[in-house]
């Protein structure tokens, strides 16, 4: 009988484990998926992964608060992992944000259910596109490869917050800014180069109300540049996936 409650509650923080990386990871955590869904894949990924993951016996005890704190530490592996995945969607955002704000459109924003509260369009255009990039090239099996991996580096019960720990989530955080400057370039470089533009016509022409032109030409030029260069962020969100992959795997080699 206490092998079938060691294996029950074996059971359990894997589950606990699977469902904080679907809670937090991207398209999984998104509010269109009902939390029902998230659960029975939580389960379904507990299933497969049930005589991989090994915990040392002496864990695996009825003390209730034993089993908290062990639950915890598991909670906090899968939101680490998701976390991780998360970083670069936010840099996605914050490029859409960077991108309107010099168009002129950051007073055109949409809600979004996810995050509760507004974005650009802009930002909602480019998470939409990159996401469907993440599913085309597999982004979302790399997250079961991950929970997998993370049994193999980080037994149940063997989460710590480390100083390498909290070195890699920094220098995870601050790549979300190098993502959104890598991918917002093209369009800030062409508007920047429309600002000097707009200026020396204002010397040439005084008489002319460069005001009533300058909004509706940077927003057109805006448009043609994210358009002619959708191949070019496609390509350098690409590149970023299969770094952040080995960022992912970094942060679980040090929890």
């Amino acid at each position: 009988m206490e092998i079938y409650i060691e294996q029950f509650l074996l059971f359990v923080l894997i589950f606990v484990r699977a469902t904080s990386l679907f809670i937090s990871a991207p398209m999984y955590s998104h509010t269109s998926i009902p939390m029902q869904a998230k659960i029975g894949m939580g389960l379904f990924l507990s299933f497969v992964l049930f005589n991989v993951a090994k915990a040392p016996a002496h864990l695996l005890t009825t003390n209730l608060l034993g089993l908290i704190v062990l639950a915890i530490k598991e909670v906090l592996t899968g939101l680490s992992i998701g976390f991780a995945m998360q970083v670069i969607f936010s840099g996605i955002r914050f490029a859409g944000e960077l991108i309107s704000f010099d168009m002129g459109f950051s007073m055109s924003t949409i809600f979004d259910p996810e995050n509760g509260t507004s974005f650009p369009v802009i930002s909602e255009i480019l998470y939409l596109f990159l996401l469907m990039i993440f599913i085309l090239v597999n982004g979302h099996h790399f997250l079961f490869e991950a929970v997998y991996y993370s049994y193999t580096v980080v037994p149940i019960g063997e989460w710590h917050m480390t100083e390498s720990t909290m070195a890699s989530v920094a220098s995870l955080t601050g790549k979300m800014f190098i993502v959104a400057v890598k991918i917002a370039a093209p369009l800030l470089v062409s508007l920047f180069l429309a600002n000097i533009t707009l200026g020396i016509l204002n010397k040439v022409m005084p008489q002319m109300n460069i005001f009533s032109v300058m909004f509706s030409l940077k927003i057109g030029i805006g448009f043609i540049v994210m358009i002619a260069t959708i191949p070019v962020i496609a390509f350098v969100f690409k590149k970023l996936l299969t770094s952040f992959q080995s960022n992912v795997v970094e942060l679980i080699k040090v929890m």
